[in-house]
C-alpha cells in the first residue's frame, strides 16, 4: 500500500520521471491558495532529494510538475499522471488539487527523485471526512499544537475538524466558568480557522448546549439553569463532571441563555455548520423539569429544545448538527426537526452493530457516522479496537447513505492520554473514510509506519499495537475507585480489576517497547520524538498496574505484595512530574491540576 489514503484507481506504467534541479512546479489556472500546496510539495522534494525547485505560474514544459484546476472534472476528483516527460496533476476544484498534491508528496516520499510512472484517478467515499477533538475535559492544546493537528489533517485529506467546547472558550460574560482554566480566545480560534481554511479544512464550531454543561451550570450566576437542585454544592470531581449538569429546559431563561452562547461563538468561524451536541442528557426530567416532563413526556422535553436550537441556527443560514444517542430513542419524532439538520450517530464498539444507523436512516435523518480513536481514559489508545470500530462504522455509513464520517477523540476524566498517541486512530479514519476498500489492518499499519513515522522497516505500528492493551488498572477505574463514596462502592469497582494479570501485562509492555525501539532505528531523527511520549505512557501503565497489585493485597487480601507502598508513591510522583512536563509542551495548563489531585491522593494512600 503505497499511499494513505489509498486512491480509488491506480495504474502502474513503464518508465521513470527523474526529478532535476531544472524541474519547475508550474501553477496553471489555479486559485492563489494553490501556492501553499505547491510550497508543501517543494518542501517534500527538498526533504527527500535535496533539490530546491522553483514555483511559477504559466504553461508547463517537459520535465516540469504541472498543477492545474480543471472545471471538466467533478469538484471532488483529481487525476495525476507521472510519465517520463513530467508530472501532470489536475483537480476539479482547489480542494481536489490540494488532495492530489498530498498523494504526490507520498509518491516522492516513497521513491525520492526517481519516480515510477503511473496514472491515478481519485475521489472520496464520503464527501465529509472529519476529526473531533475534545478540548474541554482536561487538555486545551496550544495554538501551535492545534496548527500541527491541522497540518496532519491536511496531509491525509481530512476536510472537517471540530473542537468540543463546554466552557473552554473565553465567553465574555462567563468568567466564573473559565476563571480557573486556560480557555481558547477569540483570536486563537479565528487564527486557527484561517489556518485550516488555507489547507482545505472546514473548522466547524461545536458547543455543549443541553447536556455536559458542568462548569457553566455550577456557577453562582447560572446554577438556577441546571436540572439538578444546588449543583454548586456537588464535589468538583471527574465523576460528577461526566454524569451531571443538564440544562433545565423548563426555565424560561434557558433558551435565550443558550442562544446568546451560540450567537457569540458562531461569529468566530467561516463555517456555515454548527454542532449543538445535545448528547447524554442524563438528568433530563428528573429534577427541576420533572413536572413539565410529567405533562408532555421526556420525548417532547428533549425534542422541543433540540428543535428550537436547530431552528435558531437555520434562521441564520447555518446547518445544525447534533449527537444522535438520545434521539434514536425518539426516532418517530425526528421529522419535527428542520430538514437541514444533520445527526451525528456515534457508536464505539469494535463490532458496532448497524441498528442505530439503520433506524435513523429509515426515519429520514441525514447522518454522519462517528467512530473513535479509542484513547479516552487510557494512557495508550486501544489501536486494534479503534481500527475495527472505524471500519465497521464506515461500512454501515456507506450502506445507509451517510454523508460523512466524524472520528471522535474524547477526553473523559481529564484527557489523560497524550495527543500524538491518537495519530494512528486519526489516520485510520482518514484512510477508511476516503476508501473503505483499503481496510486490511496489517497493510494499513505498514503504510502508516512508513508514511507517517518514516519507518523504512514498516514495523513501527505492529509494535505500537502490541503496546496498546496492557492497562490492568486503567485511568477510568483508578479515578472511580479513589472518588468512590464508600468502601463498598470501592470494592465493587475494584472487583473488575484483573490483578493477577498485572505481572504478565508488564512483561508484555517491556517486550513491545523493545520492538518499538528496534523500529525507531529505521526512523529519521525528527520522527523519533514520539518515542518519549510512548516510553512515558508505558511506564505510567506499569506503575498503575503495580498500584493495582498493591491495593489488591493491602485492601482485599489478593496475592502477595510486590513493592513497598512508599517506593510506589515515589515512582508515581516522579512519573507525574515527567508527565506534567510533557503535557505543558503541547497543551495549556488546562485541567492538569485535577489529574495531580488524583495522583497525590494515590501517593498519600500508598504511604499509608
Amino acid at each position: 500500500m503505497n499511499f494513505l489514503p489509498m486512491p480509488q484507481k491506480v495504474v502502474h506504467e513503464n518508465g521513470l520521471f527523474i526529478l532535476s534541479y531544472r524541474s519547475v512546479i508550474v501553477l496553471t489556472d489555479t486559485k492563489p491558495s494553490a501556492l501553499l500546496y505547491a510550497g508543501l510539495l517543494r518542501d517534500t522534494i527538498t526533504e527527500e532529494t535535496g533539490l530546491t525547485l522553483s514555483i511559477l505560474r504559466g504553461v508547463s514544459r517537459p520535465g516540469d510538475i504541472s498543477l492545474s484546476e480543471d472545471a471538466t472534472l467533478p469538484t471532488d476528483r483529481y487525476q495525476m499522471l507521472v510519465s517520463e516527460h513530467g508530472i501532470y496533476l489536475r483537480g476539479g476544484s482547489d480542494a481536489a488539487l490540494c488532495h492530489g498534491v498530498q498523494t504526490l508528496r507520498q509518491w516522492i516520499q516513497r521513491h525520492g527523485f526517481r519516480l515510477p510512472a503511473l496514472k491515478i484517478e481519485d475521489w472520496p467515499d464520503f464527501p465529509n471526512r472529519g476529526y473531533y477533538l475534545d478540548v474541554s475535559r482536561g487538555r486545551v492544546p496550544t495554538l501551535t499544537t492545534l496548527k500541527e493537528y491541522a497540518d496532519l489533517l491536511c496531509r491525509y485529506k481530512i476536510n472537517q475538524w471540530q473542537l468540543y467546547v463546554e466552557h473552554t472558550y473565553l465567553f465574555r460574560d462567563f468568567s466564573e466558568s473559565w476563571r480557573d482554566d486556560t480557555p481558547l480566545t477569540a483570536e486563537e480560534i479565528m487564527e486557527l480557522d484561517a489556518y485550516c481554511a488555507a489547507r482545505c479544512i472546514e473548522l466547524v464550531p461545536s458547543l455543549s448546549t443541553f447536556g455536559h454543561m458542568y462548569k457553566i451550570l455550577s456557577t453562582k450566576s447560572n446554577h438556577d439553569l441546571c436540572e439538578m437542585e444546588n449543583p454548586e454544592s456537588y464535589p468538583h470531581n471527574f465523576s460528577n463532571v461526566m454524569h451531571h449538569h443538564t440544562l433545565n429546559v423548563s426555565n424560561e431563561r434557558a433558551l435565550p441563555f443558550v442562544f446568546s452562547m451560540i450567537d457569540e461563538y458562531m461569529q468566530l468561524f467561516t463555517s456555515r455548520k454548527f454542532n449543538i451536541c445535545a448528547d447524554e442528557t442524563f438528568d433530563l426530567g428528573k429534577g427541576r423539569s420533572a413536572e413539565l416532563a410529567q405533562k408532555i413526556g421526556e420525548r417532547s422535553l428533549y425534542m422541543n429544545h433540540v428543535k428550537a436550537l436547530c431552528e435558531h441556527l437555520v434562521a441564520q443560514g447555518r446547518t445544525p448538527q447534533f449527537w444522535g444517542d438520545i434521539v434514536v430513542r425518539f426516532k418517530a419524532a425526528y421529522d419535527i426537526l428542520p430538514k437541514e439538520t444533520v445527526c451525528l450517530n456515534w457508536g464505539y464498539l469494535p463490532n458496532q452493530p448497524e441498528y442505530e444507523i439503520q433506524a435513523l436512516a429509515e426515519a429520514g435523518a441525514t447522518q454522519y457516522v462517528c467512530p473513535a480513536v479509542w484513547g479516552w481514559n487510557r494512557l495508550i489508545p486501544l489501536i486494534r479496537d479503534s481500527f475495527d470500530n472505524i471500519r465497521a462504522m464506515c461500512a454501515h455509513g456507506q450502506k445507509y447513505g451517510a454523508i460523512g464520517l466524524l472520528n471522535t477523540d474524547w477526553g473523559d476524566f481529564g484527557h489523560i492520554n497524550h495527543p500524538w498517541l491518537s495519530v494512528p486512530g486519526i489516520l485510520y479514519g482518514a484512510a477508511l473514510s476516503w476508501n473503505n476498500r483499503s481496510n486490511v489492518f496489517d497493510v494499513l499499519n505498514r503504510a502508516i509506519s512508513f508514511l507517517e513515522y518514516g519507518d523504512k522497516s514498516e514495523q513501527f505500528m505492529e509494535a505500537f499495537t502490541a503496546l496498546s492493551c496492557h492497562e490492568i488498572f486503567d485511568w477510568y477505574h483508578a479515578v472511580l475507585w479513589i472518588e468512590a463514596d464508600d468502601d463498598l462502592q470501592r470494592k465493587e469497582i475494584f472487583s473488575e480489576i484483573r490483578v493477577e494479570e498485572a505481572p504478565a501485562a508488564n512483561r508484555a509492555l517491556e517486550d513491545a517497547l523493545g520492538k518499538l525501539w528496534e523500529a525507531a532505528r529505521s526512523m529519521p531523527h525528527h520522527k523519533r520524538s514520539c518515542m518519549h511520549a510512548l516510553c512515558l505512557m508505558s511506564d505510567g501503565v506499569r506503575i498503575w498496574n503495580d498500584i493495582a497489585v498493591h491495593i489488591g493485597h493491602v485492601f482485599y487480601g489478593q496475592g502477595s505484595k510486590r513493592k513497598e507502598g512508599t517506593d510506589l508513591a515515589c515512582e508515581l510522583e516522579s512519573w507525574y512530574h515527567a508527565y506534567a512536563q510533557q503535557w505543558r509542551s503541547v497543551s495549556k495548563e488546562g485541567g492538569i491540576a485535577r489529574i495531580m489531585t488524583v495522583v497525590n491522593a494515590y501517593a498519600d494512600l500508598l504511604r499509608g
